[in-house]
């Protein structure tokens, strides 16, 4: 199955994000634009994973990620990767504890590089609004539209491996484990 793992946003969360993702889309030719159910922050993608992989990383992290109390962050500003005629991503940034959001990115990416995974060389603390996106006007224009959001008080107060597959025209998630932040 195709597996990622992801700090989750509440509902109300994703709503505010969604007002951001309209702002582009409103500025926008053409894009991919995530779904709004989809939101999440991605701490490390796996892609193809066997099942009995994925049950032994969850319980290294569910050891290893005890310690950690809830972490809270803002989303504010964006930025993309990839600019050019196409952005390839666009993604509004993590203000906050985003240092702890990067001990538990270390953490993941340890665990699953002894399962056979990829190390990751850097990690951004992000969250993927859009991609492949044709913009109508620049993106400094767009991130001066966008500077006045400032979604405060996120919390990130569980640890989720997620599988992701694809039902009829959408890309649906689903958790297999989560791991409670104390």
């Amino acid at each position: 199955m195709r597996t990622f793992i992801t700090f989750e946003f509440d509902k109300t969360t994703k709503e505010k994000i969604y007002e951001i993702q309209k702002k582009i889309k409103e500025n926008s030719n053409k894009g991919r634009f995530k779904y709004i159910d989809n939101f999440h922050l991605t701490l490390k993608f796996l892609g193809e994973t066997d099942e009995n992989k994925i049950k032994l990383i969850y319980q290294e992290l569910n050891k290893r990620v005890k310690g950690f109390k809830p972490i809270h962050i803002n989303l504010n500003g964006i930025d993309c990767f990839g600019k050019g005629n196409i952005i390839r991503t666009i993604y509004i940034k993590c203000n906050g504890e985003v240092e702890e959001i990067n001990k538990v990115a270390k953490i993941v990416d340890e665990i699953t590089t002894i399962y056979g995974f990829k190390s990751e060389n850097r990690f951004t603390p992000h969250v993927t609004i859009a991609q492949e996106v044709d913009l109508k006007i620049s993106f400094e224009e767009l991130k001066n539209i966008l500077a006045e959001y400032n979604i405060t008080d996120v919390v990130f107060d569980k640890l989720t491996i997620m599988k992701s597959e694809q039902i009829g025209q959408k890309r649906v998630y689903t958790p297999i484990y989560s791991i409670p932040l104390r």
